[in-house]
């Protein structure tokens, strides 16, 4: 997994808290200037995922307002758009102009590139992403039009973004820091880049089934560690048929069944070919992601790539004396 990073007002005096806030926040997230709005007692806690380089976040705190300046961002961009799925209370977010009010199950975004100020104005929970910039804009995405809009985490795309953002930190602990970070933000990216044409009113038929069937693989590239991911599954969380999932798939080179075991392959081999994952079993890996029969994942394994995972594993480490031992066993 990666790299977690905990902040708690609880560990200090109530003098003490704003400061101890505002420095992790400087550290971990960004430069921003922090406020109270004049009170006295601040309480919060702030935690931070950091699965290589991309940043998601918990945050829990009570009233207060941050602020990020032109000078700040002269000071440090790290190109960032920031995603905040609002869990509890209220928060406006003010950028190029605008102002939205977010309430719980609602989500939006900002451009860390630019001036904004978050005002909490009463407790609050929130989960966000922070996104490198270039993931959104290489969609062709339209940030200064995008940013500090409203979106319903209640149905549609909305919904299927505002999900995958609030279980993403508590899958953390499943994901690996290299690959898995990467396969994060592709997917929140996509997801955003088909709220924002499903806000635009999108409708012809092949951008919708286009779209639908984004949203399929990204309901599915989230839930790949559940065993019971299935068919019935996806298409409650999608809303439609199982029928309709086979013909949105009809047209692929591969049956949607088939996609699902290719992908949990693929996120396998990738898992026994990193270095941090070496002292987990390959029965571990494999059930961590969806398998549940040892049999069937080694054959399976075996049929994708022409070599058994423990072969693999062996190969991608470099383990010389595993061919030699191989080789001796088969004269």
């Amino acid at each position: 997994m990666g790299a977690l990073s905990v902040v708690s007002t609880a560990q200090v005096a109530p003098a003490e808290r704003l400061a101890l806030w505002g420095d992790f926040v400087w550290r971990h997230i960004g430069r921003l200037q922090s406020d109270t709005f004049g009170d006295r007692r601040f309480d919060g806690r702030l935690a931070i995922g950091d699965l290589g380089g991309l940043k998601l976040l918990d945050i829990v705190a009570s009233r207060h307002r941050v602020v990020r300046t032109n000078t700040l961002i002269r000071q440090d961009d790290r190109g960032y758009v920031k995603v905040v799925a609002q869990i509890e209370g209220s928060a406006c977010f003010e950028q190029n102009g605008r102002k939205v009010v977010l309430s719980p199950g609602e989500w939006s975004i900002y451009d860390t590139t630019r001036s904004y100020i978050v005002s909490n104005p009463e407790a609050i929970r929130q989960h966000a992403i922070l996104l490198p910039r270039d993931h959104l804009t290489r969609l062709g995405l339209d940030l200064d039009n995008l940013v500090v809009r409203r979106f319903s985490g209640r149905s549609g795309v909305g919904r299927l973004t505002y999900d995958f953002l609030t279980s993403a930190f508590a899958e953390m602990s499943a994901v690996t820091a290299g690959s898995g970070g990467n396969d994060i933000a592709e997917t929140m990216s996509h997801l955003v880049r088909l709220a924002a044409l499903d806000r635009l009113g999108t409708s012809t038929e092949t951008a919708l089934r286009e779209t639908t069937r984004d949203r399929v693989k990204a309901y599915i590239d989230t839930h790949l560690h559940d065993p019971m991911l299935s068919l019935d599954r996806i298409a409650t969380a999608i809303g439609c048929s199982k029928r309709y999932l086979h013909k949105l798939f009809a047209d692929e080179e591969e049956t949607l069944n088939s996609y699902i075991w290719r992908a949990r392959l693929e996120r396998i081999r990738q898992d026994l070919a990193h270095q941090a994952l070496r002292d987990r079993s390959i029965t571990e890996i494999a059930f961590g992601w969806g398998f549940n029969s040892s049999t069937h994942f080694s054959r399976s394994f075996r049929e994708r790539y022409g070599v058994t995972p423990r072969g693999y594993r062996a190969m991608a480490h470099g383990d010389g004396n595993f061919w030699l031992r191989l080789a001796d066993a088969a004269e």
